[in-house]
């Protein structure tokens, strides 16, 4: 029974009291969970590998059926919410504003390792976490921060199991040209966040925040490392030439394992990751252990997709996954949009660090992947897309205007344009498999629209401000700019 795909197994359970029966022992939605979800790389709701064994039948049903239906409906030829949730995210003293005076929703992220359960909101000044259930119709707000400024970026930690989970910054009160930076943790039991880490600098060398991960906050361009856990310090990372180069601002920042990927308008560039299974990298290597290579054509903006849904634990990993990365970068060639696809395979001939001296982190000789001379693939994009989001499963979208069928007429709209990023193996040559590559596959239909007028289009202000996804669960939220937030559930 289990060899049949989810819904058939749902389908058979009414068909007799004996298959209903069946249908319902735990060694069948085992294998189903196995075949339907671990073996196509999608990620397992609220559990990891590890923790099936654990599992009964029940819980094992719900999180194979919840995963299969994120997954068919994402690829089906017109993907839909399965529910919404809709509520303001202002606050409370600017519930009375008229409504075109009401504050927009500057940003919106779920925080990692939470299922989609908890939205972080910035509206202002106010940064609020808030707890959206999935099954509910409600969500509630379980903390609160109140910058002195309005705050104009926002990091979320990448980490689950990081002590801190999330720093943003906002112009200094009284000083010009300043700005705070701060990193809070959440404190959900007592509904409060708390200030880990506070730094006063100037805007030009602070800003802008790339990366929050483990304990080191990743800022400005030439790039700083702040550690977050004492001892406090903050360190050079990268080449700072590259800083130099005109056009050349960064656009992702990525861990992958033991390094970092750090993708700019004209460069890639790979230095060690401040810290590593728990160790702190000498400074050294973090300035002069980089490589780097420079592309052809400049992006305008980039995400990079490690996917390692079922990975292991931070001490099995390797120092560079054996899947490709692989790079998203949008770019204007000869007047065409483009999206170009750059992956960074494995080094062959990498071999394990040595160490140098005795108390010092090992440097390795040779980093462990191999730069592209060329983009992969090639896609075309509306000169309207921004705004690229992607999750650890390889799922993302992008947001464009597009012209859709809305009560039998035809209206532009704001619309998120999914794709999954799939890996897949080469043909096999001489009795060998080739190297594993990966492949772009865009959903038939918009996952979500929203219907604007002329005027937004003709100066590129959009009331849609904010967008977030989280791949786990399936869950969508899109804020805009009276306030409102609304969270999709695609499962």
């Amino acid at each position: 029974m289990s060899y049949v795909e989810v819904q058939d197994i749902l389908a058979l359970r009414k068909a007799s009291r004996r298959l209903s029966t069946l249908s319902k022992l735990r060694w069948v939605w085992f294998d189903a969970m196995k075949r339907h979800v671990v073996q196509k790389g999608l990620p397992i709701p609220a559990a990891s590998v590890a923790d099936l064994k654990a599992l009964n039948a029940e819980h094992l049903e719900a999180r194979t059926v919840h995963a299969s239906r994120f997954h068919d409906n994402w690829y089906s030829a017109h993907p839909v919410a399965k529910k919404a949730i809709e509520f303001s995210a202002a606050p409370y003293m600017d519930n009375q504003l008229p409504e075109e005076d009401k504050p927009a929703v500057t940003h919106l992220s779920f925080l990692p390792g939470r299922n989609g359960k908890y939205l972080i909101t910035a509206v202002g000044r106010i940064l609020t976490c808030w707890e959206v259930p999935l099954g509910e119709s409600e969500a509630y707000r379980v903390a609160e921060w109140v910058a002195s400024r309005k705050i104009e970026q926002v990091v979320v930690n990448d980490d689950p199991n990081g002590h801190v989970v999330l720093a943003y910054y906002s112009a200094h009160p009284t000083a010009q040209g300043t700005v705070e930076c701060r990193a809070l943790s959440l404190d959900k039991f007592h509904g409060k966040f708390y200030c880990r880490m506070e730094m006063r600098a100037h805007r030009q060398v602070s800003t802008p925040l790339h990366l929050l991960h483990d304990d080191y906050l990743i800022f400005g361009d030439p790039m700083h490392a702040c550690y977050l856990s004492p001892p406090t310090m903050v360190k050079s990372l990268g080449r700072s030439t590259l800083a130099e180069m005109p056009d050349n601002n960064i656009l992702a920042v990525k861990p992958v394992n033991r390094y970092l990927l750090i993708v700019r308008q004209r460069t890639f560039e790979v230095v060690p990751a401040p810290t590593w299974r728990g160790n702190r990298a000498p400074y050294h290597s973090l300035v002069t252990a980089s490589a780097s290579i420079e592309m052809d054509v400049p992006a305008s903006s980039s995400v990079i997709v490690v996917r390692q849904v079922f990975a292991a634990s931070p001490d099995d990993l390797p120092d560079w996954p054996s899947e490709p990365v692989t790079v998203l970068s949008r770019c204007s060639d000869d007047g065409f949009e483009q999206m170009h696809q750059y992956d960074l395979l494995p080094n062959p001939k990498a071999r394990e660090p040595v160490n140098t001296k005795k108390g010092d982190e090992p440097i390795p000789d040779r980093f462990p992947c191999v730069f592209p001379s060329q983009y992969t693939r090639v896609m075309s994009v509306a000169p309207s897309s921004c705004d690229l989001h992607v999750g650890p499963s390889g799922k993302g979208f992008w947001t464009e205007t597009r012209n859709i069928v809305m009560r039998h007429a035809k209206t532009p709209a704001r619309c998120l344009v999914g794709f999954d990023v799939a890996d897949v193996e080469d043909s096999p040559r001489d009795g060998k498999t080739g190297p594993r590559a990966a492949r772009v596959e865009l959903c038939k239909d918009v996952i979500y629209a929203r219907r604007c007028n002329i005027h937004e289009i003709l100066w590129k202000k959009y009331i849609i401000s904010a967008t977030a996804l989280e791949d786990t669960v399936g869950r969508i939220a899109v804020g805009d700019v009276t306030g409102r937030v609304e969270v999709l559930d695609l499962a």
